[in-house]
């Protein structure tokens, strides 16, 4: 649960982002945390993650100021991690300001435990993301009993280029686009992989993870 009400935003892009780690909608506040929750949906070594987590206090001068954090994110190694999320073009015009103000975050945090790190655009090559976009887009696919169909058949194939693959499946392109959104679903849940640093085409090769 968010400590404060989300406020949706006419200049920059807003919604709800569905999250298969945590079972639930996360809402965002700019495309730029958007595109982070994505990369932690693929990162294998997150458990869950929260957006704007906790409220804490920082002084700048004689003043203290108060501080969401954009994102909470538990590791499996037991680390939790609070992320904030900027444009480096907003970093660098502001980079005094920023600089001071998250020393004295980090230096609060590491009393309570958690790591810190700011997230910019740069941290995700621009490939990856639109191949991790693309294949979540079959996250809402529910069908459990096709999917352990599908992958059983795939199991048996082995390892193959994405058309071979299909191809392999069925000759029927009824069946093959019935197939289609699993394929990629299997990806999303790590039963199957591609090399995400490649655009992904007919010919991206799918390695079964058994």
């Amino acid at each position: 649960m968010p400590v404060r009400k989300p406020k949706k935003n006419y200049r920059s892009l807003t919604g709800m982002f569905y999250s298969l780690k945590n079972q639930k909608g996360i809402f965002f506040e700019s495309k730029l945390e958007r595109d982070l929750f994505l990369t932690l949906e693929f990162d294998k070594k997150v458990i869950s993650y929260e957006e704007q987590p906790i409220q804490i206090a920082y002084k700048n001068g004689q003043k203290t100021y108060p501080y969401t954090p954009d994102c909470l994110v538990h590791y499996k190694e037991d680390i939790s991690c609070i992320i904030e999320v900027k444009y480096s073009n907003e970093l660098e015009e502001k980079k005094d300001f920023f600089d001071y103000k998250f020393t004295q975050i980090e230096t609060i945090l590491q009393d309570q435990d958690y790591s810190f790190k700011v997230f910019t655009e740069k941290d995700v090559d621009p490939v990856i993301l639109k191949n991790m976009s693309f294949i979540y887009n079959y996250v809402t696919i529910r069908d459990e009993t096709m999917i352990k169909d599908i992958y059983s058949k795939i199991l048996n194939i082995g390892s193959l280029p994405y058309m071979d693959l299909l191809h392999q499946l069925s000759p029927d392109k009824h069946k093959q686009a019935l197939y289609t959104p699993y394929i990629w679903h299997l990806v999303l849940t790590g039963k199957l992989t591609i090399d995400f640093s490649k655009k992904i085409t007919p010919q991206t090769y799918i390695e079964v993870l058994a």
